[in-house]
């Protein structure tokens, strides 16, 4: 009695290869969707300390800052460090993004944007009435 040979053939090969190629097909630019979405929440959450540290700046000094950009770049310009706010991100999102002030006496202008994704801008402007 000869016995069956174990194993897949090509053609079910092909359509588990096929299968799975679908399955992938739909799932990863979902999950870049996610991942996408997960990174805008972020930078818009990190733009919340940085309004109460303008808007308590305003508060002991009646006017938003200096004129002057106020940058956070990791690796690079740190003046929201150092300049009139003296803010720095926490450090859990300290090299995963870049922050800019720009302000005026009765406005303020805050752009948070991810360090790998430069495109996925967040910002959050105020001018007083």
């Amino acid at each position: 009695m000869a016995g069956k040979a174990k194993g897949f053939t090509l053609v079910e090969m092909m359509i588990a290869l096929a299968i799975l190629t679908i399955i992938a097909a739909i799932a990863i630019p979902a999950y870049n969707g996610y991942v996408r979405e997960a990174r805008i929440n972020a930078a818009q959450a990190n733009i919340e300390p940085l309004r109460i540290a303008l808007e308590d700046f305003w508060l002991d000094n009646g006017e938003y800052g200096t004129r002057n950009p106020e940058t956070w770049i990791p690796g690079g310009s740190n003046t929201l460090e150092s300049g009139t706010l003296n803010w720095r991100p926490d450090p859990g999102d300290r090299d995963m993004f870049s922050y800019s002030v720009t302000s005026t006496n009765n406005s303020y202008s805050i752009s948070v944007s991810h360090i790998r994704y430069p495109s996925d801008v967040q910002t959050f402007s105020k001018t007083l009435p």
